[in-house]
């Protein structure tokens, strides 16, 4: 299983080659909102948040997503994962609840996939 860390870009033809080993048509990832890198692939969001962790990023920064690959690029990212429930941040669902770290995890996002 491959994951990979994007401090910089990725090509949107890079993550669909990444997300065949899973689910073709979509690829989980997850975002670090204090460090601005994100973490894709994998069968579950947290084997990304694993690795990131693993590199130094603090949990409580860590929030996970999908990328749609046929949806429009304005609406092709999901905010749901097992990982976003963590009531001490009051996110009780698996989706982000919060407008800020939502607009947040977008525009980093959206800074790393060309």
């Amino acid at each position: 299983m491959e994951i990979k860390i994007v401090t910089n870009t990725i090509t949107v033809s890079e993550l669909r080659d990444l997300a065949k080993t899973f689910y073709v048509s979509m690829i989980k990832g997850v975002v670090d909102i204090k460090k601005e890198i994100a973490a894709f692939g994998g069968e579950y969001h947290i084997d990304a948040n694993n690795v990131l962790v693993d590199n130094g990023s603090d949990q409580g920064d860590i929030w996970g997503f999908n990328v749609i690959f046929d949806e429009p690029r304005e609406s092709w990212i999901e905010y749901i994962s097992l990982i976003n429930i963590r009531p001490q941040a009051k996110n009780f669902d698996m989706e982000v609840q919060d407008e800020t770290i939502r607009n947040t995890m977008k525009k980093i996002i959206d800074s790393k996939i060309i």
